[in-house]
């Protein structure tokens, strides 16, 4: 009998280290998580968690995690905030039901990009461009480009405004899809032959990528092509570039 309840008491408190051991506890770094009372937007919020609290992950359904606040509270909230969570080592929590997409919705960054023009009139010109891109969904989100462009006897400079679409952002590489307008503007021109973009408008399309270094840091890379209006008739212009950008 004793050594029943010596190994019933053992493997109990076996049961609560492991238990301990895999539970997963965050803290929460968007200004508030809204509590649920069941794993849908329509059960009512039940409780406001705010910045810097600490919680603890319980349940786990699609799209939804029931957990429980330092205060005792237990509820639902969306995965996607969830996303927005650190662990107590300062990283980022990383679920496999959040995509990086998830994680970067409604954030802001800043970036840059260099490259140069493959075809056209300004063939062989570099650019280097500042960029700056706000995150509304988990696949779509608005950039503007500030750049300039160079070569022996060409300088210019340009700015656009992109819409940039990424349907798999849950993988660490992933495709995206860019349209945009902007104005390109030639400051130097060629000696003997000018060119016939001078101060122009544009539209461009293209296709990249991005591979997410953790939650945080992208590096880009793609590839477009430009429509130039001019007074004679549109110029054609190709273009590569790679960059890296920061989210906060």
């Amino acid at each position: 009998m004793k050594y029943i309840i010596w190994l019933t008491f053992t493997l109990v408190s076996s049961l609560t280290c492991i238990a301990e051991e895999v539970s997963v506890k965050l803290e929460v770094i968007d200004p508030y998580l809204e509590m649920h009372t069941g794993p849908a937007v329509g059960f009512p919020v039940i409780y406001t968690v705010e910045q810097g609290e600490n919680i603890e992950l319980l349940t786990r359904r699609p799209d939804w995690y029931e957990i429980k606040s330092n205060t005792g509270r237990v509820g639902w909230v969306k995965a996607s905030q969830i996303a927005r969570t650190l662990q107590p080592t300062g990283e980022p929590v990383d679920l496999p039901s959040v995509s990086y997409g998830d994680y970067l919705k409604d954030s802001l960054s800043a970036g840059f990009n260099v490259g140069e023009f493959s075809s056209g009139l300004l063939k062989g010109a570099q650019t280097f461009s500042f960029t700056s891109e706000q995150r509304w969904l988990s696949w779509f989100s608005t950039e503007v480009e500030m750049g300039k462009l160079y070569d022996s006897e060409v300088r210019g400079r340009y700015f656009g405004a992109n819409l940039l679409f990424e349907p798999y952002s849950d993988w660490v590489v992933s495709p995206v899809l860019t349209v945009g307008t902007g104005e390109m503007k030639i400051t130097v021109q060629p000696k003997l032959i000018p060119l016939s973009i001078e101060d122009s408008s544009y539209i461009q399309y293209g296709i990249g990528g991005n591979l997410y270094l953790g939650r945080n840091f992208v590096i880009r890379a793609g590839y477009r092509k430009y429509t130039v209006s001019t007074e004679q008739d549109d110029e054609r212009l190709d273009k590569w570039h790679i960059g890296f950008n920061a989210f906060f």
